[in-house]
């Protein structure tokens, strides 16, 4: 019993042109070759002008992979490019969050009135973050007026009625975030307002917390991001407003661009590309998209298909130019070199044929026969399916060729041969002799059933030869072993042969003329003879 737990490791080295070798190998008959000597002058040209265009669409296939390649590189870094961005944008909003919801706290607290207004500003607003581009925060009355005021002891008089992120929380119960649209105050300064809701003990209105952030802090994260030109970085709310687009244009804050095709996708994917062209400017460009975290913010990034593919575009000028010099200088070098090229191709097809063909019989040799078996074994293995073998002897040949002569056995090998070549018609089974008076039949894809049944077929077929083919009274008969299973990792191919050939034993120890197979035992995976 045999273990297969695993046949062969796989080979990068056997490619498809090793596969298309050997058909060729096994289709020669021996003594003919398909190239006469006599014209072999325009067959050559002919070679040279298909070699010249395939390699010519080869780099062709090239440069557009490069392009295909430089597209999806593109891409990646637009969507790592958001990714990041909006998550240094969603660490900023919640620092923000938590700071409003420690004042939202502290409003909770008893007898605030009673405190005096420093340790009260220290009470509201010790946690509050603070950082160049933060405003101060603000709580807002039921009236819109401050009340208190975190960089003040003494509120300023200023009223928010009217701003969009108190009418916001006034007519929208809850106490969820809130960024509003950008505006400018009374300094110049862009600024967005954060805010969340203040509610009395009732559960009504009572107020808003607000806190300024400045446009300034989307600028300066911007700016330190190298993009091509007509590439545009833009920060959205979810809305559709835009709070900063970079390269910086003012006339871009504050705009509602909520009809464009990002709110469509948005709808359906809180992060994603596509491609499209951008409605502000009609530029075709990649566009990627990612929400800063579960805040109401997107970050988006578009990049220009023509500058992702205006370098790629060059170096295929560079290549091309160089590649149709090449083309030519090969097809002068196939005209000059095509008489003495061709007669060297006839010579080493000739040695070719001799090397892997056994000569009485036209099959593969043992030689080739075993470098098929491996290259079929590791092919197996990696698509993990089935390869089965025949190992086929002669019944008592030698006394045939004691009996009536070396001629006469030769011309029965001849003749078991023709039945094994009839009787193996797919292009990938592959028939040799294997020894004296010994063939073997790779069967690759067949199970153990599938190539019993086309054993019983070839040992039938020469159950029948007639006398007139074999020039014998006595028709030679054979005895069949089959092998078949899946190679798995860490044998070689001489298990399945050793299967195989323990089956031939039991074979021509059953009386001769007969198939014995070899078959799976257990869940290893393991051939048993």
């Amino acid at each position: 019993m045999i273990d297969t737990s695993g046949l062969f490791a796989t080979d990068a080295a056997y490619d498809r042109r090793e596969r298309d070798w050997r058909f060729e190998d096994t289709a020669i008959p021996q003594g003919h070759l398909p190239i006469h000597a006599g014209a072999p002058v325009k067959r050559l040209i002919a070679l040279g002008c298909a070699v010249t265009l395939s390699f010519s669409a080869f780099c062709g296939f090239v440069m557009i992979d490069m392009g295909k390649r430089d597209y999806e590189r593109a891409r990646t870094e637009a969507v790592n490019l958001v990714a990041t961005i909006s998550a240094d944008v969603a660490r900023k909003m919640e620092l923000i969050d938590l700071s409003l919801r420690a004042v939202q706290d502290g409003l909770k607290l008893p007898d605030l009135d009673r405190i005096s207004p420093a340790i009260l500003n220290l009470v509201l607003f010790d946690h509050s973050a603070t950082a160049p581009d933060m405003g101060s925060i603000l709580v807002l009355d039921r009236n819109g007026s401050v009340k208190f005021e975190a960089r003040s002891l003494i509120p300023r008089p200023d009223n928010f009625a009217q701003a969009d992120f108190f009418t916001h929380h006034r007519n929208i119960g809850g106490d969820g975030l809130f960024i509003g649209a950008p505006f400018r105050s009374k300094r110049g300064t862009w600024l967005v307002g954060i805010s969340r809701r203040v509610d009395d003990s009732s559960g009504n209105f009572d107020g808003v917390i607000v806190a300024g952030l400045q446009l300034s802090y989307f600028y300066d994260l911007f700016k330190v991001v190298s993009i091509a030109p007509g590439d545009k970085l833009t920060v959205f709310r979810d809305d559709g407003i835009v709070l900063m687009r970079w390269p910086f244009d003012a006339s871009f804050v504050g705009r509602d661009l909520s009809g464009i095709q990002l709110f469509t996708q948005y709808k359906k994917y809180r992060a994603n590309s596509y491609e499209l062209n951008f409605a502000t400017d009609n530029v075709r460009r990649i566009a990627a998209y990612h929400q800063a975290g579960d805040k109401p913010l997107i970050v988006t990034f578009g990049r220009s298909v023509e500058t992702i593919y205006a370098e790629g575009r060059a170096r295929a000028w560079i290549i091309g130019s160089v590649v149709i010099a090449l083309c030519i200088f090969n097809m002068g070098l196939v005209i000059f070199l095509a008489r003495s090229l061709n007669r060297r191709a006839i010579a080493e097809q000739k040695l070719a044929v001799m090397a892997t063909t056994d000569s009485l019989t036209g099959l593969c040799n043992r030689r080739r026969f075993d470098e098929i078996l491996d290259y079929e074994c590791r092919r197996a293995q990696r698509d993990s399916r089935s390869v089965a073998l025949l190992l086929i002897d002669v019944d008592n040949f030698k006394q045939y060729n004691d009996q009536f002569g070396h001629q006469t056995g030769d011309a029965v090998l001849m003749a078991i041969a023709r039945c094994i070549e009839v009787g193996t018609r797919r292009p990938a089974d592959i028939a040799a002799r294997y020894g004296g008076e010994e063939f073997a039949v790779l069967l690759p894809g067949l199970a153990i059933k599938d190539a019993f049944d086309l054993a019983e077929r070839i040992r039938k077929s020469v159950a029948a030869l007639s006398p007139d083919i074999t020039g014998l009274d006595v028709t030679p008969t054979v005895s069949i072993g089959v092998a078949a299973g899946t190679p798995v990792d860490g044998l070689s191919p001489e298990f399945l042969v050793m299967a195989a050939d323990k089956a031939l034993y039991r074979a021509k120890a059953s009386g001769r003329n007969c198939t014995v197979r070899a078959a799976f035992a257990g869940v290893g995976r393991t051939l048993a003879a």
